[in-house]
């Protein structure tokens, strides 16, 4: 239960990665390089801000989808129980 806790209220992103330059922009050391070696990206504060308002879902939908057999509405589910 306590690993499951830790798990959901782990932050989107890790904050011992990220820092403010000097010059204002928000820094954020990558965890793998990409493919053609990129080790941190600068993001002006709202470009930052922006690119984790994209992280956050819309209210009040599914994340999790069912598809086939295992959706809400379909046909053979209702025989299955």
């Amino acid at each position: 239960m306590e690993r499951l806790c830790r798990y959901i209220s782990r932050p989107a992103i890790s904050e011992q990665r990220l820092n403010l330059t000097d010059s204002g922009k928000v820094r954020y050391k990558l965890k793998t390089p990409y493919n053609d070696g990129t080790t941190l990206v600068l993001f002006s504060p709202r470009d930052f801000l922006g690119k984790l308002v994209a992280l956050i879902p819309p209210p009040r939908l599914n994340l999790t989808r069912f598809y086939g057999v295992f959706a809400p509405n379909a046909r053979f589910a209702k025989n299955l129980t």
